[in-house]
């Protein structure tokens, strides 16, 4: 082997280990990239997230929008007239639509909410349906259900459909008002001019109608909005903890004193119990009876303030009015007349804030 063959042989080793580490690098380099990807995608979806509704509420269509027109109108200035004249005609429409489209679309989210908690009680009880032979019942009922909501859907769908034909038409008299400005400027009009103009008055009908679409659809969709915030509206309990606390061994007698108690369970309904007066002394059991509706359960409620009792209820007399629901509540205890299957053990059962040793 001549010393030019060894040369030769170093030289292709040499570079095998620069191609291995290239191919090494890059592998590395590639999973280190994705990583590093990965990471920031899912730092910019929660960025996004919390920006969405900033950033759909300025949405940078009526932007390009706005360029096509400047273009077109740098190009023909007389074409700044009839746009004028579409950009007013266009917010009539647009306010004209909105007024119409916002009911339809409550009506149509109304009607669909049926339809689901049908199929979903259903299913839940599929096998007494069939039991009772009550399929044809409920077949029916989801029918109507159904139809219901299909007649609000296509409402929303042909109103939609009207929408998009009047800004179709819209931008189809942009287009012929460019037209026609380029035919009456044509001797001061070079072809490239020309051709620029078109082109951008082309392009500006599916961009506008997609564009209005959207911010129609905006306004649309925050029906669903409005009844979130309705929820966020509704009528709470009193204060969870107030700054009256009852004594650490409260209740340690159990006398339980009513003094012109009355109680309904919503401000606009019935009052169930009136001017109630009674006190239950330490260790006495106490039966109440009636027939169904006369307000056994009622005193319960009133007890554990499920809604503000009227009048004054002492427990070893400490006014309950004036503690906080997590105070008063978590003292009492309640077994339900309906059986129900506790998870956990016995004891979490029985001591569930864990106040208690096994000790006896």
């Amino acid at each position: 082997m001549t010393s030019a063959n060894v040369t030769q042989e170093l030289d292709r080793d040499f570079y095998l280990w620069i191609f291995g580490g290239l191919t090494a690098a890059t592998i590395f380099l590639g999973f280190f990239r994705n990583i590093i990807m990965f990471y920031m995608f899912v730092k910019s979806a929660q960025t996004l997230h919390t920006r969405m509704f900033s950033s759909i509420l300025r949405t940078p269509c009526f932007l390009l929008i706005l360029g096509v027109v400047a273009v077109a109108a740098s190009v023909i200035p007389l074409i700044l007239v009839p746009v004028s004249v579409l950009f007013l005609v266009f917010i009539f429409i647009r306010r004209y639509f909105l007024r119409t489209s916002r009911n339809v679309k409550r009506i149509e989210a109304t009607t669909r909410s049926p339809v689901f908690s049908h199929l979903s009680s259903s299913l839940h009880g599929l096998w007494t349906i069939r039991a009772f032979g009550a399929t044809e019942k409920f077949q029916t009922l989801f029918d109507a259900h159904q139809d219901l909501h299909s007649a609000a859907f296509f409402l929303l769908l042909t109103t939609s459909r009207w929408f998009a034909v009047r800004l179709d038409a819209l931008c189809a008299i942009f287009v012929m008002a460019t037209t026609f400005g380029c035919l009456l400027l044509r001797d001061q009009m070079d072809a490239g001019s020309v051709g620029l103009a078109l082109s951008y008055a082309v392009s500006l009908i599916g961009m506008f109608q997609w564009g209005v679409r959207q911010s129609a659809e905006l306004e649309n969709m925050m029906t669903s909005v409005e009844r979130l915030v309705e929820y966020t509206k509704l009528e709470s309990e009193a204060p969870w903890e107030t700054n009256k606390k009852p004594p650490p061994d409260w209740p340690n007698k159990g006398l339980v004193t009513f003094d012109e108690v009355s109680f309904s369970y919503s401000s606009e309904g019935p009052v169930v119990l009136h001017k109630l007066k009674a006190m239950f002394r330490p260790r006495e059991k106490v039966g109440i009876v009636g027939r169904t509706g006369a307000g056994k359960s009622s005193l319960v409620s009133a007890l554990f303030r499920l809604s503000e009792p009227k009048g004054k209820i002492y427990i070893d007399g400490v006014l309950t009015s004036e503690l906080g629901l997590h105070d008063l509540r978590q003292k009492m205890s309640i077994i339900p007349q309906d059986p129900v299957l506790f998870t956990g053990t016995m004891r979490k059962n029985l001591d569930p804030f864990n106040q208690h040793t096994d000790e006896p």
